[in-house]
């Protein structure tokens, strides 16, 4: 799943991107690479992905990711929420 760089910040998007910094305990993190890249280790994206998880009520499978980015997370949140709401 790929997400285009110029994604519009959602309240989904804010939502990841709280729970990364929250996780991280730092705001500098680029949307668009990939969370590993940033330095991120896999305990710290289990929490991330837990964090997501309980707010959204969803499973999320990260497996469908092609990358671990805030951008792809938020579209994964996103499509999740919306087959829920189905």
């Amino acid at each position: 799943m790929t997400v285009s760089p110029d994604a519009p910040a959602t309240g989904i998007r804010r939502s990841v991107e709280d729970a990364v910094h929250a996780v991280l305990e730092r705001d500098a993190v680029d949307p668009a690479v990939d969370l590993f890249d940033q330095g991120v280790t896999s305990l710290a994206f289990i929490r991330i992905v837990a964090q997501l998880n309980e707010k959204y009520d969803i499973t999320l499978d990260v497996a469908e990711l092609e990358e671990a980015s805030i951008d792809a997370l938020s579209a994964l949140v996103d499509t999740q929420t919306a087959a829920k709401d189905r």
